[in-house]
């Protein structure tokens, strides 16, 4: 059956293995058998699941999978997808993955009882307002809910991932998968009557990654779901005991030098949390349906299990609110980066998408009282300030440029969101250990500085200062030349040469017109002085330079050089 021990784990070794907990191995330990975890509170981990009956039992409906033809959970949604599929499998180790090896995957999760609870299904809804909750299930778990909700099987309760397969399927107008250059555009055009397809390649490559890795009949890995405790103002009291920490600035995709690590959204460095520049709840507006303008909506359907994690949500939005952290979760599908031609965040392949070079690094890590295996990677969705959300007296050119004093008045708030979010003492006291073990970098782009339009000097410098107050955790920035939110703006982080190369990358043609960032707003120190200026400082200095910066006539950077 189930574990439901809520007690923070042993610190030194697991049962099972020799390894130390947080050392990378190349083969996960086993988890031997159906094991998982759920906690509706700090401390509630025991008994504080809420078992669901299924409207059918998941071995009757194994019947009814025949060859995958046929979605029925997923209707509009799957037809161009299955048929797609059918014309061209894709990839994977060198051999293709059909959809009758997702059939015959699908039949077996659904007979193999992999929670221990025959026609009952462990469930929390994590939509409630309740901190310090946290969800913790095998991929093989995991698998079991996807292939239940394609198939149309749901419990009384009502889950978010059957509610998010009915919504897209009945929306109209989808946007196909494909390469992003001019020859490929036709495959990408919006064509009306068809539902979008995100979603249904998104859950269809994680079975089909996992039916290779699972054939063996195993759970494989941990997965995690975990929503924190309320930050409120513990950060302040490390203010004058904490110093500014050098980040490494990954400027390659600017024009400028690189780090020496891969894309953060494409989650491709060994512990390093992928941030996820969130609104209100997971995949934002777009109700995790397919690929768009906003990272929000696109990294859900290039990260499979997160989007399916959405299963426990029951409540009015069906959608999980943030901040939550999700722990061991991979990059399913390419191609994603933080950069775009296209003006959306990545694409789905026309061939071959599946993610060929996925995450195969493991730690030992505790859960409640056992120690389980772990892919060393993060996803964690937390929201900034909306600055567009309460600047009316300021346009939108302003807001692009810089120039709005309403986006230099929030950093304190902005500040307590990033650390209530990457803190981790803050969430249960059941998963604190993993938290640790796999969260030991942060990669973050724009944050702050997105869709929501801040001023990316004042985001970069409060997301700096907040990652400083924590222990044991770096900070890895990325800057972009045309960023798939608020393109161009984050070139002004750059000092004023590197800053026009950067918007000459993000607007390649001669004169002004269409150029929405300015060259006229590159001036000043950039984000490698600034760190030099600050680095090894107390924390409350730049805080205290910070909340005396001046009004937008000189750049954030350069008022707070002033201050020192």
């Amino acid at each position: 059956g189930g574990g439901r021990g809520g007690e923070a784990p042993p610190s030194s070794r697991g049962p099972w293995s020799c390894k130390p907990l947080g050392a990378v191995a190349e083969a996960p330990m086993v988890i031997e058998d159906r094991y998982w975890m759920m906690c509706t509170g700090p401390g509630a981990c025991v008994n504080a699941n809420q078992m669901q009956r299924w409207h059918e039992s998941p071995t009757s409906l194994a019947d009814k999978v025949k060859g995958f033809d046929y979605l029925p959970g997923a209707q509009r949604s799957a037809e161009a997808v299955l048929a797609h599929w059918r014309m061209a499998p894709p990839a994977l180790y060198g051999r293709q993955v059909t959809l009758q090896d997702l059939a015959d995957f699908a039949r077996d999760l659904l007979t193999s009882d992999p929670f221990g609870t025959g026609d009952m299904v462990p469930f929390v809804d994590m939509e409630m307002p309740w901190e310090g909750m946290v969800v913790a299930i095998t991929q093989r778990q995991l698998a079991f809910l996807v292939v239940n909700a394609l198939m149309g099987n749901g419990i009384d309760a009502g889950d978010g991932l059957a509610a998010a397969l009915q919504r897209c399927s009945a929306r109209s107008g989808r946007r196909l998968g494909g390469e992003a250059s001019n020859d490929t555009a036709a495959a990408r055009q919006t064509q009306a009557g068809v539902a979008p397809t995100g979603i249904v390649f998104s859950l269809l490559s994680m079975l089909a990654v996992l039916s290779q890795e699972l054939r063996d009949g195993g759970q494989g890995s941990m997965l995690v779901a975990a929503k924190p405790t309320a930050a409120g103002e513990g950060w302040r009291q490390r203010l004058q005991s904490h110093v500014m920490l050098e980040p490494s600035i990954c400027a390659e995709q600017a024009g400028g030098p690189g780090c020496g690590l891969k894309d953060f959204m494409a989650g491709g460095t060994n512990f390093q949390a992928m941030t996820d520049i969130a609104g209100g709840a997971v995949g934002g507006g777009g109700g995790l349906c397919d690929l768009a303008n906003t990272q929000e909506e696109s990294l859900v359907q290039f990260y499979g299990e997160v989007l399916a994690f959405s299963f426990f949500a029951a409540g009015r939005t069906k959608m999980l609110p943030v901040p939550v952290a999700f722990l061991g979760t991979r990059r399913y599908m390419s191609f994603l980066s933080g950069e775009t031609d296209s003006g959306v965040c990545g694409y789905i392949k026309q061939q071959n998408w599946l993610n060929e070079g996925i995450r195969r690094s493991f730690v030992n890590v505790g859960v409640g009282l056992r120690t389980v295996p772990m892919v060393a990677s993060s996803f964690v969705a937390v929201a900034s300030k909306c600055i567009a959300c309460f600047a009316q007296s300021c346009t939108v050119d302003n807001l692009m440029n810089n120039k709005c004093d309403v986006q230099r008045r929030h950093l304190d708030e902005d500040v307590g969101l990033w650390y209530g979010a990457y803190e981790s003492s803050l969430y249960n006291g059941a998963i604190q250990g993993a938290f640790r073990s796999v969260v030991r970098r942060i990669g973050t782009g724009p944050w702050g500085a997105g869709d929501w339009r801040g001023d990316s000097q004042q985001s970069f410098l409060a997301v700096w200062l907040a990652s400083s107050l924590l222990n044991g955790v770096s900070l890895d920035y990325y800057v972009y030349s045309r960023f798939c939110e608020n393109a161009g703006n984050q070139c002004l982080v750059l000092d004023e040469q590197a800053c026009k190369a950067c918007l000459w990358r993000t607007y390649p043609w001669q004169g002004t017109a269409g150029k929405l960032v300015s060259e006229s707003s590159c001036a000043g120190p950039g984000v490698h002085e600034t760190v030099q200026r600050f680095r090894r400082r107390s924390v409350a200095e730049l805080r205290d330079a910070l909340l005396k910066v001046s009004d937008p006539s000189r750049s954030v950077f350069s008022s707070v050089a002033s201050k020192r």
